[in-house]
């Protein structure tokens, strides 16, 4: 009673955790023993500055082969569902406790589907997964449980207010606001009016946020691109491009060389001569009227393949002469650019017979089936489902949230919402275990001491059901009704050799002599009926057996 009377005055709360504001935007401090960087450093290290990362990652976009990249990760991690398929699937779970039945799939796969609809998924699935690799985050703001989210650019998310004893515990995001603010660029103000910087606090239960982050990363809470450690080795490539592509402006075009005869003329004046000569040739005289007067026009003309030099030799074959210097050497050689292309696909984890398919003159891939570019194929969908593992983990969280907001309580164990398997890997997966499969399985059939329903349980992995499954249909196939289970008729599906045999092998039996065969008939021991010999009936010859 004591107690009762006490709480009705007295309200119990819960301290609230002090909060702390993470912008992730810290700049590098003192240089200390880097302080002799110079400019090249300084171009391959790239930003400390998370939103002037978020520009980096677009300039890098714009790289043709890095947007092909992007494209092909987004490609796999939304998996090989056709054009009919969902692009998420309801995954129920078998082993659970709890009794699934088919009216409760029914109405999961339902709401499901109402669920993506309402978002667009089919659509939209796409760029989620480009702006989660490519940004390393990407926020939703959720107005309601029953209407779809609303995209929020990570560059306009300010900072995370998370607890001050835990930077992973996220308490909210400071985020722009548009409609108070003039639009920004990268997190730098615009001039003029309505330059100043109007944030808006969203609690964390507002905001949905897909991410790269493992809560083990310098960047915590926020996420890093898949982008970042190909950063140095694409300016590496950047800069290299740009210098063949200076390289053969400069140099690709010829040179001539005038070698001119000045006999025996002074040091002084062979200056003078050689600017004369220059003029002459660079310079072509035209011809004009000014009024009664004809005037001779120097216009400049540098020299054309059409134009021909007329230059005076003596009989001793002394005098100028021109000569033409080659142009740029090995402009065909760009072995250094497809090195680094090439590290930059490693470093994304992307095999090269992916990114080089089609391409004329280079090495020919295989398509991923045998050897090392197997395994490489197969490692990068290993990696392709650790991607995929952070967009399912948020998406499965959503969709039974849904679930709640509209009145399905389901037990959250007995389903999971996951995105299908990249494609290669599930068809090569599938085609290799099968074979590994059926190799098992044909060694064990080939020992008769295990049983052919063991051997496909063990070896085929096969349930029960499909073992069922699979005896219904060798009977329709064997004309036999497939609702009779008699074991004489399902002797015909595992051994069918022993059941077209019985009826031989006692027609067999009784013509070996014409007589009964007795255990103590068939061999005698030594100095009873002789070495090896074997009696039967009235003791006639078995055909020299």
């Amino acid at each position: 009673m004591a107690s009762s009377k006490w709480t009705g005055f007295y309200k119990i709360i819960q301290q609230q955790p002090t909060s702390a504001e993470v912008t992730d935007n810290q700049q590098i401090g003192s240089p200390g023993s880097y302080g002799n960087y110079n400019w090249y450093h300084k171009i391959i290290q790239g930003s400390a500055s998370r939103l002037v990362r978020y520009r980096e990652w677009d300039l890098m976009d714009n790289d043709i082969d890095i947007s092909r990249a992007l494209d092909l990760i987004a490609e796999e991690m939304i998996g090989n569902n056709t054009k009919d398929d969902d692009p998420l699937i309801l995954e129920v779970d078998d082993i659970s406790n709890a009794d699934v039945t088919n009216n409760m799939v029914a109405t999961l796969k339902a709401a499901l589907r109402h669920w993506q609809n309402m978002h667009d998924w089919e659509n939209r699935l796409f760029n989620l997964a480009r702006y989660t690799v490519k940004y390393g985050d990407v926020f939703f703001r959720k107005v309601s449980g029953k209407t779809r989210w609303q995209f929020i650019h990570p560059k306009d998310v300010i900072s995370a207010v998370v607890n001050s004893e835990d930077v992973t515990d996220i308490q909210g995001w400071q985020i722009k606001n548009h409609l108070l603010e003039a639009k920004t660029s990268y997190g730098v103000p615009s001039s003029g009016v309505g330059g100043t910087e109007e944030t808006e606090f969203y609690q964390d239960s507002e905001i949905v946020r897909c991410t790269l982050n493992d809560d083990m990363s310098d960047n915590a809470p926020f996420g890093e691109s898949v982008l970042r450690p190909v950063y140095r080795t694409f300016k590496q490539k950047e800069l290299l491009e740009d210098a063949v592509v200076i390289y053969r402006i400069q140099r690709a075009p010829e040179r001539r060389v005038f070698y001119i005869d000045v006999g025996k003329m002074p040091p002084q004046r062979i200056k003078q001569y050689l600017e004369q000569i220059k003029n002459e040739i660079k310079q072509k005289k035209i011809p004009t009227f000014n009024g009664n007067n004809s005037e001779i026009e120097a216009v400049y003309n540098p020299q054309s393949q059409n134009e021909d030099f007329f230059l005076a030799q003596r009989s001793d074959g002394k005098g100028s002469r021109i000569e033409t210097l080659p142009g740029g050497q090995n402009l065909g050689s760009i072995e250094d650019l497809d090195y680094f292309g090439d590290k930059v696909f490693r470093g994304l984890r992307i095999p090269l017979s992916y990114m080089k398919e089609g391409d004329t003159g280079g090495a020919v891939f295989n398509d991923g089936k045998l050897g090392q570019s197997y395994i490489v194929e197969l490692r990068f969908s290993l990696y392709v489902q650790r991607l995929q593992a952070s967009l399912e983990r948020v998406m499965d969280e959503e969709f039974k949230s849904y679930l709640r907001s509209i009145g399905i309580n389901f037990d959250n164990n007995t389903f999971k919402i996951k995105l299908p398997e990249p494609s290669n890997f599930g068809k090569y997966r599938e085609q290799e275990m099968d074979a590994a499969l059926l190799g098992m399985f044909g060694s064990a059939d080939a020992l008769p001491y295990l049983a052919k329903k063991f051997s496909m349980k063990r070896y085929l992995k096969l349930t029960d059901e499909e073992i069922l499954e699979n005896e219904r249909m060798k009977l329709i196939e064997m004309g036999e009704n497939p609702d009779n289970y008699d074991p004489s008729v399902l002797g015909k599906i595992y051994s069918p050799e022993t059941m077209g045999m019985e009826g031989d092998m006692g027609g067999g039996m009784g013509d070996m002599g014409g007589g009964d065969l007795s255990a103590g008939d068939l061999m005698t021991p030594d100095g009873a009926g002789g070495e090896g010999e074997i009696a039967a009936g009235g003791g006639e010859d078995l055909g020299g057996l």
